[in-house]
């Protein structure tokens, strides 16, 4: 019978030491994590992760369903249903949550914090949303990689924010770690928001009726599809006993196949270089998302004049 390669070293090698717990895969360390962020931490971070900004979008999504496009609150119910996949995610990245914060749903063992629902809302519902909403206009290849890098800046910043607050850490051997946050996390989720935003540039123009309530179900599919397919790789090492700089390999490759399947995604869904499209820069896209409605308008409109769309795109359709 031949070994599996996932449990042996390289030769000459010796296998990091990791938590020989019985039922448990290598290198999961067992709860409680030990670790208490406090009250105050807790309130502050269940506004910083997510619950400020879906306070604030909420109007607008009501208002857009007022006027008959239902879309905006099925993707942030969707990432609603999304926030499930949480307690896996937490398994197979390493994560362990302070022991004193408010419990909403366990699974594999592990106690997924009241914050984290409105969290997915804010990133896989609405941040995704805004994906679809820069690809459905005419992405090209570069506004790909601007939306994987807008994705990333928000999610480390939030996360760095988390974690310093003690609210949650990620342990063991974590790659591209800085101020506790391991950047291998932010290409993985901010591929998954794009792929969201992808998925539902395909299938919202297709979907009508009763239909469209499967958009719920898309942030779930979508990120689900990114774990197991850009990081894979990643995933099987990481919960591997393979030696430290080999994992730390599998870390790498993932990082750089996240960035080429924005160039997947653009092949599928995107425009050609010659073609109109919006004229995104990455300070705009922050822009776009931050400013009041009439801003929003007016730097949409210009957006589309300096990008060459037709005049009945120049609308806002945010």
């Amino acid at each position: 019978m031949l070994p599996n390669v996932f449990t042996l070293a390289a030769i000459g090698d010796t296998p990091p030491p990791y938590h020989d717990v019985p039922g448990l895969p290598p290198n999961v360390a067992p709860l409680p994590s030990g670790i208490e962020a406090g009250v105050t931490n807790e309130l502050i971070f269940f506004f910083v992760a997510g619950a400020a900004v879906v306070i604030f979008a909420l109007p607008w999504a009501l208002r857009a369903a007022s006027k008959g496009n239902w879309i905006p609150l099925l993707v942030m119910g969707g990432g609603l249903i999304c926030s499930l996949e949480e307690a896996m995610l937490d398994m197979l990245g390493h994560l362990h949550w302070a022991d004193d914060l408010t419990v909403v749903y366990t699974n594999f063992g592990i106690k997924v914090p009241l914050l984290i629902p409105l969290c997915y809302v804010a990133f896989l519902g609405l941040q995704s949303y805004f994906c679809y909403f820069v690809i459905k206009n005419g992405a090209k290849l570069r506004h790909f990689f601007m939306l994987l890098a807008m994705g990333a800046i928000l999610d480390a910043v939030m996360e760095t924010i988390g974690i310093n607050l003690n609210v949650y850490e990620y342990y063991g051997l974590q790659p591209y770690e800085l101020f506790g946050f391991p950047y291998w996390w932010a290409f993985i989720n901010s591929a998954s928001f794009v792929t969201v935003g992808a998925m539902l540039a395909f299938a919202v123009p297709r979907l009508k009726g009763w239909k469209q309530l499967l958009v719920l179900f898309i942030p779930a599919y979508g990120m689900a599809a990114t774990y197991f397919t850009v990081g894979w790789i990643h995933i099987l090492a990481h919960n591997s006993s393979l030696p430290d700089w080999m994992r730390w390999v599998a870390a790498t490759i993932m990082m750089i196949e996240a960035c080429f399947y924005m160039k997947l995604l653009h092949h599928l869904l995107g425009v050609k270089e010659d073609q109109p499209a919006a004229a995104w820069t990455l300070p705009r896209m922050f822009q776009y998302t931050m400013v009041p409605a009439k801003a929003r308008d007016r730097l949409w409109a210009k957006m589309a004049q300096e990008g060459g769309l037709p005049p009945e795109r120049h609308a806002a359709a945010y």
